[in-house]
């Protein structure tokens, strides 16, 4: 039985552990690559969350991040978060309208505390500029004079802090580790074209005010994201006289392509559901579904949003000028160039941590090659792969078992349930799999040992991948449905350095992005930063925390000519 297992089958016993008054109490930072947008762009982002202390909080594993206009709820996005720390971007949509927008960030803590304030120190203001159409947020935008704008320009504090220091040297970055101790870091570069920038308060102020944040009260019962985001949902189209038939049940949800990301719960009395799950990470099409249900119960499973959709203030409005129209159409070019050449070349993908749940150590592999090919599955068990058989059940269907490795007094068979999945994909009636065709299979993957789904315990798991990896062929009961799921970002980081020269029209606005830079003490580190092929001013920010909780900033500038 795994760890992680384990974690999640004892996840539900937490909250009546956990007094009101003695839960962790959180908050959450979260930096930027730079503070000014066009519509169609990425807004990269490093997430601090931490304890009044101003340690780094190793409780929450989501941090949830809303951006608000005075028009409502504009986009959102999950971070996942390791010991406090966690990265991602929030996509803006290209059809976005002109003006500022709030940025709030939040974990499960937070939406247990009672009279949270969203709108607190670790909310931020970004602007955002569409260039390719007039519409505006509602009340949100100041049309002004060049001179006018000129003049309201405030001066944004550039220079090293006493903890760390930065230095352009004509092709790259020096970044000088001063506090004594090691540093967690985001680190960004970008063209300062003078368009004016928010002034938001800085992770010193953020870590001030959550010093004095006080004792707080949380409900006992409210769920945390201790190995992963809880999901919840909830059993619909159903009537009272069917909840017999439901309870003692379980429904699952699953993603196609990535066998570790299976998960179940328990049909509650009420139809409600609770999914414990770990790091879903990505944007992709999950499958629900209930175990064992009649053909004839027409119910399913629906999830609910896990965003709050807080109640923001409007953002203070937006100054435009005539004057900002060259320096907009420049970012509004270089995002469409990286939109089109450079999706997948800039970018640096970031370690995360690993699903657990089946244990890739003692998977038995076979490969359905040329030279073992069978017409049926039968033959494909009967004549290649000792460790499974079909037994035949009362009803006349067929019932897949898996020969356990871990079972001494059976050194033969399981007699309970084995998991059966296709690309991924939980299969509970195996004749189905017992009529799928061989020939779309590329491999068999054997499990066998014991395995906690939830707390749904299989007797060994056999995972079919197809060639195509999106179940071809096959054909769900009719309480399955497709949803696209919002997973946790993939953390990545934006260098631009496997983009060879001349690949592309190079006019990147974000020229370096690391939002998870660990830097040890009194490191004094060489940072490679290839410029765009235009010349002007650039900004180089260096924002994070110390182990003890410290603060520290460097934000410079210079001029390439």
């Amino acid at each position: 039985m795994k760890r992680r297992s384990i974690l999640l089958l004892l996840l539900t016993l937490v909250p009546l552990l956990l007094p009101a008054q003695r839960r962790t109490v959180e908050r959450t930072y979260v930096s930027t690559d730079k503070n000014v947008y066009v519509a169609g762009e990425r807004v990269w982002c490093s997430a601090f969350c931490v304890e009044p202390s101003g340690k780094l909080s190793d409780v929450s594993r989501v941090a949830y991040l809303e951006l608000h206009s005075a028009d409502g709820l504009a986009a959102t996005a999950r971070l996942d978060l390791e010991d406090g720390r966690g990265a991602g971007a929030l996509q803006l949509p290209g059809t976005l309208p002109t003006g500022n927008y709030r940025l709030i960030a939040y974990t499960a803590q937070n939406k247990a505390e009672q009279g949270y304030d969203y709108e607190g120190i670790a909310a931020k203001t970004i602007s955002v500029f569409n260039v390719l159409t007039t519409e505006r947020v509602t009340g949100g935008v100041e049309v002004v004079s060049g001179e006018e704008y000129e003049k309201m320009r405030f001066p944004v504090g550039a220079g090293n802090d006493a903890g760390v220091e930065l230095r352009w040297e004509g092709n790259g970055l020096r970044l000088v580790n001063r506090a004594g101790e090691a540093l967690s870091l985001s680190l960004s570069v970008y063209h300062d074209d003078g368009i004016r920038e928010n002034a938001n308060p800085g992770i010193a102020d953020f870590l001030s005010a959550c010093r004095t944040v006080g004792e707080r009260t949380l409900d006992p019962q409210a769920l945390s994201d201790y190995e992963g985001e809880v999901i919840r949902g909830r059993i619909v189209g159903f009537s009272p006289e069917m909840m017999p038939q439901l309870i003692g049940k379980y429904a699952f949800i699953s993603s196609p392509s990535d066998k570790s990301d299976v998960y179940a719960a328990p049909i509650r009395e009420d139809g409600s559901l609770v999914f414990f799950t770990g790091s879903i990470y990505g944007d992709k099409e999950c499958i629900c579904e209930i175990e064992g249900l009649q053909p004839d119960l027409n119910c399913h499973v629906e999830l609910f949003p896990p965003y709050v959709g807080a109640e923001v203030a409007a953002a203070p409005a937006l100054l435009v000028s005539e004057s900002l129209a060259d320096a907009l159409r420049l970012r509004s070019v270089g995002m469409q160039l990286e939109r089109r050449f450079a999706a997948d070349t800039l970018y640096e993908f970031l370690p995360r941590p690993t699903d657990g749940l089946f244990d890739e150590n003692v998977v038995i592999r076979y490969i359905l090659d040329d030279y073992t090919r069978f017409p049926t599955m039968a033959e494909v068990f009967v004549e290649f792969i000792p460790e499974i058989r079909a037994r035949r059940l009362s009803d006349g269907r067929r019932d897949i078992q898996v020969r356990l490795a871990e079972q001494v007094s059976n050194p033969f068979f399981s007699s309970g349930s084995a998991l059966m999945m296709l690309d991924g994909v939980p299969v509970f009636d195996h004749e189905k799999i017992m009529q799928y065709d061989p020939l779309l299979v590329e491999s068999i993957d054997i499990y066998p040992n014991t395995h906690f789904v939830g707390n749904r315990i299989f007797e060994g798991v056999v995972n079919f991948v197809t060639y195509k990896h999106n179940l071809p062929s096959f054909r769900f009961d009719g309480n399955a449905r497709v949803i696209d799921y919002e997973g946790v970002c993939v953390p990545m980081a934006f260098t631009g350095a496997s983009l060879p020269e001349g690949d592309y029209p190079d006019y990147r606005q974000t020229i370096y992005w690391h939002p998870l830079l660990s830097v040890g003490a009194d490191e004094n580190r060489r940072i490679d930063c290839r410029l765009p092929l235009y010349k002007g001013r650039f900004t180089a920010v260096a924002e994070g925390m110390s182990a003890s909780g410290k603060p520290v900033k460097a934000r410079i500038s210079f001029e390439v000519r």
